[in-house]
């Protein structure tokens, strides 16, 4: 059950990344799709390290990907406000860093052995 939600998570993270790595993303489409990433993230996935038997280590996964999705929220609202197309490109590119990141929080979730 967790390991679907994680791959849930995967999924919208990827669609977001693809999303951001057009040449002119549609900003409200990108914000709508992070919104949904984020929310599933804070009412799924992060409760997974309240339960009795989650693993020791899961817990700072969570916390470093809780911070990371703030900052990816800061990135698309930067993106959204980008009037040329070289801050653009630079926004697009810490977008995808900070996706790249949750997908390797995810896969660290995924070997957590939830």
């Amino acid at each position: 059950m967790a390991i679907d939600l994680i791959q849930t998570l995967q999924t919208r993270l990827n669609q977001l990344r693809s999303l951001g790595q057009q040449a002119n993303p549609d900003s409200q489409l990108l914000q709508q799709r992070f919104l949904e990433a984020q929310q599933q993230f804070q009412t799924q996935v992060l409760p997974l390290g309240d339960r009795a038997d989650a693993a020791p280590n899961l817990q700072p996964i969570l916390t470093e990907m809780n911070r990371t999705f703030r900052l990816l929220g800061m990135d698309v609202a930067f993106l959204q406000a980008a009037r040329q197309s070289v801050t653009a490109q630079q926004r697009q590119r810490q977008l995808g860093d900070k996706l790249q990141q949750l997908l390797d929080f995810c896969q660290a979730l995924a070997d957590t052995g939830l």
